[in-house]
């Protein structure tokens, strides 16, 4: 009698930890299914990184290019200002008070 008391003790120990072991393995497959989601959401994201630091690299130089543009008018129109005024005044007698 303890032989088969054994051998139906050891038969439903193999089934419950076989079920045991099935159901482990659907999770830990699940778990890696999830991995690999939020591995690819993650390159993702750092390639949408590294195209925002190009962009905004990008726009770092057009705006050092308008500044540049900018003083180089701002220096010019100073010019521009300086001699008309020198033609404006010499276009014009001088005062002479009375």
């Amino acid at each position: 009698m303890s032989v088969i008391i054994d051998q139906d003790l050891k038969d439903y120990l193999d089934q419950k930890f076989s079920n045991f072991e099935s159901k482990f393995e659907e999770k830990f497959d699940k778990i890696d299914e999830r991995f690999d989601k939020v591995d690819q959401r993650l390159g993702r994201i750092e390639n949408e990184i590294t195209d925002l630091k190009i962009g905004q690299t990008r726009l770092e130089g057009e705006i050092k290019r308008v500044e540049e543009k900018i003083d180089g008018l701002d220096k010019r129109l100073g010019f521009q200002e300086f001699i008309n005024r020198g033609v404006f005044i010499g276009n014009f007698p001088p005062f002479k008070g009375g």
